[in-house]
């Protein structure tokens, strides 16, 4: 089998969207695995731009081992190697997501053990996507409640489908914080993926990310 990278994006296309498409279609063809960037809302029309990043868990993918969606606003260093594909992990499990995934559990009475990840990068294989898939159809009003900007969206959506699966956190499942790095860290030379962010240190000030993606090329990181 062989490996595809995802990206989502509903809407017209800004400046530092086609840059990281550009940058991840080139690390795709690097490590010899498939892209596509998904328009639109291929998952559920209703439901927010963020949670049609759920198609990746879609049958239309499964000719493929491992499905990888990052957002759209992720970039791969330069001199990067590593294949990610060949990483242990799932997602995202950093104090960010360990705190909303407590609150999303008390407050839904979902398991604490069921998996959490956050929204930038998921990376999938075949069988956890078809177990994912098991909680789809039927009654789905329960996405409702995700149904909103900046509040849990796809993280939320796929943490319930988890939990109907009764899959369990492991340590396994979590991939190195590298392959999602925040640009407002320190040594970001060191990251495996950086997720640009408005931020230009941990307690701001912010500005527009592509003015922070500007200033990590001027570096020559990205």
């Amino acid at each position: 089998m062989s490996n595809i990278i995802l990206q989502h994006f509903d809407g017209e296309l800004r400046e530092l969207d086609k840059l990281s498409i550009d940058n991840i279609k080139q690390y795709a063809d690097k490590i010899g695995a498939d892209y596509e960037l998904i328009r639109g809302k291929p998952f559920r029309e209703h439901l927010t731009a963020a949670c049609q990043k759920v198609h990746m868990i879609s049958e239309a993918y499964d000719k493929y081992d491992d499905v990888l969606m990052v957002d759209i606003d992720m970039f791969v260093p330069k001199g990067m190697k590593l294949n990610v594909f060949e990483q242990v992990g799932c997602g995202l499990y950093n104090p960010i997501q360990q705190n909303l995934h407590r609150r999303l559990a008390g407050s839904n009475l979902r398991s604490q053990d069921a998996p959490y990840w956050g929204g930038a990068i998921y990376k999938f294989n075949k069988q956890r996507r078809e177990n994912l898939r098991q909680g789809l159809n039927g009654d789905e009003s329960w996405m409702n409640q995700f149904n909103k900007p900046y509040h849990y969206e796809d993280e939320g959506i796929i943490h319930f489908l988890a939990a109907k699966a009764g899959m369990s956190m492991n340590r396994q499942d979590i991939m190195d914080p590298r392959w999602c790095y925040d640009s407002y860290l320190g040594d970001p030379a060191s990251a495996y993926m950086i997720h640009v962010r408005t931020k230009i240190t941990p307690q701001g000030p912010k500005r527009n990310k592509i003015k922070n993606y500007q200033y990590l090329a001027k570096q020559g990181i990205l």
